[in-house]
């Protein structure tokens, strides 16, 4: 039996202000889903304390063995194979980048923005035999250990931990990417059009509205958007409208017409042929998995 702390799209924050959750899951040996296809628009550290998985994040697949781990960045479809004749556990620690970015300056900065525009980049793995890895493991090995304590017993120790993490995946990103472009203004105006669908996600918006938003021409910010992002603005638009039908889809028992129209989707067809390529399964596929999964998950600590 699978029991699973996941909380699907939305993270069960502590308080408004403390939008963080952490997850304990233990999948038995006669599943082989070990944590169903989805995402969301917080980032995520996932530990896996025993056994071996097949963690895909969007189409690169990872190996993971005991002690390892892996850093997840908002918004990127994830999932976990295991075989049928073992066992397993994890811990994960799903939290807003934006919030954490307010004890590093302010929302939307540098650290945050080089994670989201890296996109795929971004995923980092840590292994368990690499010596340069043990520091990073060490931290997310303790994340668990916050579960069921007062918040106030460990806040300012989680968050210094977070920082710190969030400082070494920037300067591995960095590193590799040669990535610091303090000076390109334009980031600023595409992610005020970002914060723009995120609000006005199921309403209709053009190119005009957003470039408006944005501060740039149609064509400059067309062009920009998909430098910043690696999406068209309607792609990006639409992986959010995917990912909001998503929660929907668990916990409400609305028809799916309904969640689509509510999302934004004004056509049903359309609606089920850009969930299929997002989340590789239909609607009502993705709603019999995953409150099946909802079903044995176990008390939130």
């Amino acid at each position: 039996m699978i029991m699973n702390r996941m909380k699907f799209e939305n993270v069960d924050h502590e308080t408004s202000a403390r939008p963080f959750s952490i997850h304990h899951t233990y999948v038995g040996i006669d599943n082989t889903n070990a944590l169903y296809l989805h995402c969301h628009p917080e980032a995520e550290f996932f530990y896996l304390e025993k056994g071996t998985l097949s963690f895909c994040v969007e189409d690169d697949k990872f190996e993971l063995d005991s002690g390892d781990a892996i850093f997840i960045p908002p918004y990127l479809t994830h999932n976990a194979e295991k075989s049928a004749d073992k066992s397993c556990s994890y811990d994960a620690l799903v939290f807003s980048l934006e919030w954490l970015s307010g004890y590093a300056g302010r929302e939307g900065n540098l650290y945050v923005n080089t994670i989201r525009e890296n996109r795929t980049g971004s995923v980092m793995v840590y292994r368990h035999n690499r010596s340069h890895d043990k520091g990073m493991l060490k931290r997310i090995s303790r994340f668990k250990n916050y579960a069921g304590q007062p918040i106030q017993h460990y806040e300012l120790r989680l968050i210094g931990e977070l920082l710190i993490s969030i400082q070494k995946i920037y300067n591995t990103l960095s590193e590799k990417n040669e990535y610091i472009d303090k000076n390109d203004a334009s980031r600023g105006g595409i992610h005020k059009s970002i914060d723009h669908l995120l609000v006005h996600f199921n309403e209709r918006i053009t190119l005009a509205e957003l470039a408006e938003v944005s501060g740039y021409s149609v064509s400059h910010f067309c062009h920009r958007f998909k430098t910043v992002t690696g999406y068209t603005p309607f792609v990006f638009l639409n992986r959010i409208r995917v990912i909001k039908a998503t929660e929907q889809l668990i916990i409400s028992d609305d028809k799916i017409t309904k969640i689509a129209a509510d999302c934004g989707f004004e056509n049903i067809s359309y609606f089920n042929r850009v969930f299929r390529s997002q989340i590789k399964m239909s609607p009502g596929e993705y709603r019999k998995k995953g409150r099946q999964n909802n079903i044995k998950n176990s008390v939130q600590p």
